[in-house]
């Protein structure tokens, strides 16, 4: 069914949630680089880059990835709400972070708010892909959790004492999710977006989005939306242990540019015939049964749902994986592979630095200059000061590394 139409008076703001692993960056994509397209058909997607999002969740959580900070987070989410505040039409923000705000972030994010329609969307896809989806983006995070232990943990009868537990389910159960932003909405404010199954149409997904936010889904460009491709098996297993070698004196920029932004999604990514991530069978069966409960929790929440609940549940006839930890040859092949793509990457970066010897080679030969420059001052010690001087002009003469010393040593005397 439609959504109901927003109030003549107000301009609605769709707030979408998450989940993360459900297409969230596929959407995000295409709502940045159609953003003067959506601006001329009244809607707003605010921010001064496709990071601004990010950062905004990070503020109203007060929160950072590993427990550090950045100083450019401070402020992003008010100037979102300002950006929303000074335009006349309907706006979109989309962050799936926003997902585990707690109740008191949520009133203030409401309360910032609360002069347009807010409404909370959550797009949603079946656990037995969900599960393997959010452990290898854990490890893509710095995560060092096997994936036996971490599925174990997704289950346990007291999983909000373990981390790693704690997260998924803080940012991927639907019913707790919108139970937490939707408590003060009414459920026709509320828009579940359900995952098609594989082998559905490729922009099927941006069509429900639309439907769930009120655009036309043709009037957009999607030639701009891109695969975010997942890692196998043995790649992230690969990474997982990389995490834990790791010095912790490796500061996430350091991390987030070399470890996970092109090791894991371009190097790794890209490794052909990876093994697929997937439940073993007993967990299989367990999902299964979490899957049903959460749609019929999200049908008694009577909220505005585009798509069918039942695409929640695993497919019928899934069979369970048998192998949950690679081989060991296996890990090696991914091993040679990021060794070699990382050594090349150092490579490039010193020819873009430029032709310059190593600075290594610049020690060494400004060292044997000076050894020479040693000896044949050497022999003018018992001269008279104007032959010494006459020896410091002629060797700045023969040697580049004298003729460097003098320079800074004028322009410190001329500094005095």
């Amino acid at each position: 069914m439609a959504p109901p139409p927003s109030g003549a008076s107000r301009s609605a703001l769709y707030l979408h949630v998450g989940a993360a692993k459900s297409g969230t960056t596929y959407l995000q994509n295409i709502l940045w680089h159609n953003r003067e397209r959506l601006r001329g058909n009244g809607f707003l997607y605010p921010g001064v880059d496709s990071a601004s999002h990010v950062r905004a969740a990070f503020d109203l959580r007060g929160t950072f990835f590993g427990g550090g900070s950045d100083p450019s987070v401070q402020g992003t989410w008010r100037g979102l709400v300002e950006e929303a505040r000074d335009w006349p039409g309907d706006v979109i923000l989309s962050q799936e972070l926003f997902a585990p705000a707690t109740p008191e972030e949520i009133a203030r994010a409401l309360g910032d708010l609360d002069f347009l329609d807010v409404h909370v969307v959550f797009t949603a896809r079946d656990l037995a892909r969900q599960i393997p989806a959010h452990w290898q983006e854990d490890v893509k995070n710095r995560f060092t959790t096997s994936f036996p232990d971490f599925v174990a943990s997704l289950r346990h009868r007291n999983w909000r004492e373990i981390d790693s537990a704690r997260l998924f389910w803080g940012l991927q159960d639907p019913v707790a999710v919108l139970a937490r932003w939707g408590a003060s909405l009414p459920p026709d404010r509320v828009h579940v977006v359900t995952l098609p199954r594989p082998g559905a149409p490729r922009d099927l997904l941006w069509q429900r989005f639309c439907a769930a936010v009120g655009l036309v889904p043709d009037e957009y460009d999607l030639s701009v939306s891109f695969a975010n491709p997942s890692l196998g098996l043995a790649e992230t297993e690969f990474l997982r242990l990389l995490n834990g070698a790791l010095d912790e004196g490796l500061g996430w920029p350091v991390y987030n540019d070399a470890i996970k932004h092109y090791l894991a999604q371009d190097v790794l990514t890209a490794r052909p015939a990876p093994v697929r991530i997937g439940l073993p069978a007993d967990d299989l069966r367990w999902a299964t049964e979490r899957a049903i409960e959460t749609a019929e929790g999200l049908r008694a929440a009577r909220y505005h749902v585009v798509g069918d609940l039942y695409e929640l549940v695993p497919a019928e006839g899934a069979v369970g994986v048998e192998l949950t930890e690679p081989p060991p040859a296996d890990l090696a092949d991914v091993g040679v592979d990021a060794v070699a793509a990382l050594l090349l990457r150092v490579l490039e970066r010193e020819r873009q630095a430029g032709s310059a010897p190593p600075v290594r080679d610049q020690i060494d030969l400004m060292r044997g200059e000076a050894v020479e420059l040693r000896d044949r001052t050497g022999q003018l010690l018992d001269d008279t000061v104007p032959l010494v001087h006459r020896a410091v002009r002629q060797a700045s003469e023969r040697y580049p590394a004298v003729r460097r010393v003098r320079g800074a040593y004028r322009r410190i005397q001329d500094r005095r």
